[in-house]
């Protein structure tokens, strides 16, 4: 007998102080949301350049995923320094039959060093762990682009998990990116504390 696999209807997680949930351009009313943001947090004389990031967030984040279904989080511990320390964001990611962890993992460890001119991957890195609702793969690693104008490169740090839930015909993938260096005193294991604390429900036979 073959078990059927269940749609995620809903998923949650912890967040630490700091961060706050992104209305996306494909929001109705989102538009003054980088100013409502800021009046709401104490930014003091940067509240300005504060909410200019913001919106070019929303901007980068429309131009990523114009449908809406990606959402994100943005975390600014911070406001008053009026950077963004990181964002993140989560989507659902339908398996087929032969996707699992391990053919996820192989997938993103093919791609651990992967260059072109004006692009590059350092220092990648991949773990498994198990988790309360199934299985966890993670990766990180620091992507360096080349910035033509200023004769140098754009370093990004980025770490993925992707949460493979025990009967689900889903997986849940969290991408967490920061360009702010010295933003986390470990951006591995804060990040990994949001993943661990995913929570899914399961609804309809997929």
């Amino acid at each position: 007998m073959t078990l059927r696999s269940q749609d995620i209807v809903d998923i949650a997680f912890d967040a630490p102080e700091g961060w706050y949930d992104v209305e996306l351009l494909s929001e109705h009313g989102s538009e003054d949301w980088p100013e409502r943001l800021t009046a709401s947090l104490d930014a003091g004389a940067l509240a300005g350049e504060l909410a200019e990031r913001l919106r070019a967030l929303q901007q980068l984040l429309h131009a990523e995923d114009p449908t809406g279904a990606t959402r994100a989080r943005v975390y600014v511990p911070v406001p008053a320094a009026g950077v963004l320390t990181a964002f993140q964001t989560w989507e659902l990611l339908e398996l087929e039959v032969d996707d699992s962890p391990e053919s996820y993992l192989a997938a993103v460890d093919a791609e651990g060093g992967h260059r072109e001119p004006g692009y590059e991957i350092v220092g990648y890195r991949s773990w498994r762990t198990p988790h309360p609702t199934g299985e966890l793969v993670g990766f990180t690693h620091l992507t360096a682009i080349a910035d033509e104008d200023a004769g140098d490169a754009l370093l990004e740090q980025r770490v993925v998990f992707a949460l493979f839930p025990v009967g689900s015909a889903q997986a849940v993938q969290l991408v967490f990116r920061s360009a702010f260096v010295g933003g986390f005193a470990d951006m591995v294991q804060d990040t990994q504390a949001i993943a661990d604390s995913l929570r899914v429900t399961l609804g309809e036979f997929a």
